[in-house]
């Protein structure tokens, strides 16, 4: 039986979805000046941006750095009970209603999360000092290593493997402007199928 993707001496589709231990071992974020900032108390980081710009690539790349700390995911209509937590990591924390958001920040000292609206207001009421990453996924070298990285953890072995190159990320932003979700999706499709080693074509 042929093995899937040996034909592009690759493992899998590098742009299928990735477990979150995966999306944090193949992240190319920038926060080093944020690593030590939940270290202090009252410290709000909020990673901002609209659906499928990367927030959750850096919530998980900067919880490699307080591995021990809660790390939740918030889906729409949760109504998590929150414990009191000195570190607190939370994707998705506009999904809470504004009440259930005000027990969490009582019941955390420093937390760190994924929002798509500025809740500085609201997290400066409750005693925090906020730190606003508005996160961009527009920098094409930095869309070149993400694609490059993907590609090469799908590799096989050594030896030429397809390439998303210059001219196939200025196509995607032109289609998706900065939303790598939807990119990555795209690329996902043309891998599936993509006949032979090639620069892809958008």
């Amino acid at each position: 039986m042929k093995l899937p993707f040996i034909h592009l001496n690759l493992r899998f589709n590098p742009f299928g979805e990735l477990t979150p231990d995966q999306r944090k071992e193949l992240a190319v974020v920038n926060i080093d000046s944020l690593k030590a900032s939940l270290n202090k108390e009252a410290v709000a980081i909020q990673f901002l941006a609209d659906h499928g710009r990367g927030k959750t690539m850096h919530l998980l790349f900067l919880h490699r750095y307080y591995s021990s700390a809660e790390y939740i995911k918030i889906y729409q209509d949760d109504k998590p009970a929150f414990s009191m937590q000195a570190v607190r990591f939370v994707d998705s924390v506009e999904n809470l209603s504004k009440k259930s958001r005000f027990d969490l920040y009582n019941k955390t000292s420093s937390i760190a999360f994924t929002t798509h609206t500025d809740l500085s207001g609201e997290l400066t009421d409750a005693g925090f000092n906020v730190i606003t990453q508005n996160i961009c996924m527009d920098d094409e070298s930095i869309l070149n290593q993400i694609f490059s990285r993907r590609i090469k953890y799908a590799q096989r072995n050594a030896g030429h493997v397809p390439v998303v190159n210059q001219l196939a990320i200025k196509k995607l932003k032109t289609l998706y402007g900065d939303d790598i979700r939807s990119m990555e999706a795209h690329l996902y499709e043309l891998f599936q199928s993509l006949k032979r080693i090639e620069n892809v074509k958008v």
